[in-house]
């Protein structure tokens, strides 16, 4: 009886991709994040994001563009800082240009990599 129990629930359970089919696909989908480009766009009080070179893949695409929105959301004080005309332009840009290389882009590729590797473990179990 006690087998029977252990077993029905693994059973249930749908197996899991080997792990080298899901290194493989995270390859495939970081390679064409390579070549993706987009620029964050304010319109009307929104922040959008426009994709300028594609992948090809809508998927891939989209963890591009909502990498950044998520990012640009944590950082929304730091990003209106940069608008402060009470500090010169020259130090407004050079902020925001160590900002931009430092933090964001840190931030911005830390979620680009949880949001691959979940979009490679999903293509890999189908």
């Amino acid at each position: 009886m006690l087998a029977l129990m252990t077993m029905t629930p693994a059973a249930a359970l749908p197996l899991a991709p080997p792990d080298d089919m899901v290194g493989e696909e995270i390859v495939v989908i970081a390679s064409k994040l390579k070549d993706w480009r987009a620029s964050l766009v304010e319109y009307r009080g929104e922040m959008r994001c426009y994709t300028q070179r594609s992948t090809g893949d809508a998927a891939i695409d989209r963890i591009g563009c909502q990498s950044m929105l998520r990012c640009y959301t944590r950082f929304a004080a730091e990003f209106a800082s940069f608008k402060d005309r009470d500090i010169s332009s020259n130090k407004r840009e050079a902020m925001r240009k160590v900002f931009l290389r430092n933090r964001f882009s840190a931030c911005v590729f830390e979620e680009r990599d949880a949001m691959v590797a979940e979009l490679a473990a999903k293509r890999a179990a189908q």
